[in-house]
């Protein structure tokens, strides 16, 4: 029986509740994190507490869980005045999530249909300049600069801290066989939720001597940007025709729709 595999390259953690919708609609999962996740050390002087700020700007869910596990070891509570924000619905609701945080405060884009970035939240955050003069970007140790440009455009104080490290992860020859024999059994679908994500799959795949596998895969992207990343990793690969490439939003209901679509196609 040939059966459809996707394979969930999300940082640990992360790709379970995908894994289980999947088996209960028949698909099997290979769960390979192409990034692994750690805490940043910091100084006291490199800690930015946040009643420092009008409000505070977390990039992902992890951004938010890594600060607020630095903010409990140091004692302190999340301050009622100051207003949160977040790039998608998923970092909105772990913020929600977290203690003493109230509902009302958490700002993000709105609607099934946004792509959940920094353009997104900017629309949300333009109408509220007034109110921010000092706001804080919570990320990985590197990360996208636009919408904090933007918002120092706009006369804002910004500042930006690395709250962890993403690393790539070195997949196992064992893990290599694994892929490879999943896609002689069914359709193989690739998750890619970030343009770092991607590249560190590709080192893999060049590693492991599987770009025939990556020929010949389904991609599933969370935003154009990764799509066109992606594109640029397939050209270079030699790979002059693409492959199935389907979009969709960061919401987990929505990946699994779309890895079901793609790894049913006929």
């Amino acid at each position: 029986m040939n059966l459809p595999t996707a394979l969930l390259t999300r940082p640990a953690g992360r790709n379970e509740t995908l894994s289980a919708a999947l088996a209960a609609q028949g698909f099997s999962s290979l769960v390979l994190p192409a990034l692994s996740l750690e805490a940043q050390p910091l100084s006291e002087a490199q800690w930015q507490a946040p009643e420092h700020f009008d409000l505070v700007l977390f990039v992902s869910s992890s951004a938010v869980n890594f600060y607020f596990s630095a903010l409990q070891e140091r004692g302190q509570t999340w301050p009622a005045s100051v207003f949160l924000a977040a790039v998608g619905l998923a970092t909105a609701a772990c913020l929600r999530a977290q203690v003493g945080v109230a509902q009302d405060k958490v700002l993000h884009p709105e609607g099934s249909d946004s792509l959940q970035d920094s353009e997104a939240l900017w629309t949300v955050l333009e109408p509220r300049l007034g109110q921010l003069q000092r706001v804080l970007i919570v990320r990985g140790h590197n990360g996208r600069e636009w919408l904090g440009q933007r918002l120092e455009s706009h006369g804002v104080d910004v500042q930006r801290l690395a709250i962890y490290q993403r690393n790539a992860a070195q997949w196992s020859p064992e893990q290599g066989r694994q892929i490879r024999d999943s896609l002689q059994a069914g359709p193989l679908a690739v998750l890619l939720s970030s343009s770092q994500s991607a590249d560190a799959v590709f080192a893999n795949v060049q590693r492991l001597g599987l770009q025939d596998v990556w020929a010949q895969c389904a991609y599933v992207v969370i935003h154009p940007r990764i799509e066109e990343h992606l594109q640029s990793l397939l050209l270079r690969a030699g790979i002059a025709t693409p492959p199935m490439v389907k979009r969709c939003t960061p919401d987990d209901d929505d990946i699994v729709a779309a890895l079901m679509a793609v790894l049913s196609r006929d």
